[in-house]
């Protein structure tokens, strides 16, 4: 495979986004299981740490590139139409920004 080519940029990208992803699952459940965190309040205090705001805003900028990469493959590949794979595309990349918008929203109006 070439670097030139097309597809493997975006062959690392999600399999490094999945990797990422998966060490930051890992992370947070033993986080989680050994933080003490016994109700809502204590849990609260304990995600507002700032790397926790980092680690989640890393984790949906992957999640975000992860999908938008599988999601496009399957559609070039299995939609002929030029018109309605654009059109398609364009509708799912407003979505994953909308989506990506709301979790920043989210994280500054609960002060996490």
């Amino acid at each position: 495979m070439s670097w030139r080519s097309g597809g493997v940029r975006p062959w690392i990208l999600q399999r490094l986004s999945a990797v990422f992803m998966l060490v930051v699952l890992i992370l947070f459940t033993f986080a989680l299981m050994f933080s003490g965190a016994d109700n809502f309040n204590e849990w609260q205090q304990w995600m507002s740490a700032p790397i926790w705001n980092v680690v989640i805003i890393m984790f949906w900028i992957a999640l975000i590139a992860h999908a938008w990469v599988g999601v496009r493959d399957v559609f070039m590949d299995y939609i002929y139409s030029d018109t309605l794979r654009v059109t398609i595309l364009t509708c799912f990349a407003l979505y994953l920004i909308a989506m990506l918008i709301w979790m920043l929203r989210i994280m500054l109006l609960a002060g996490v």
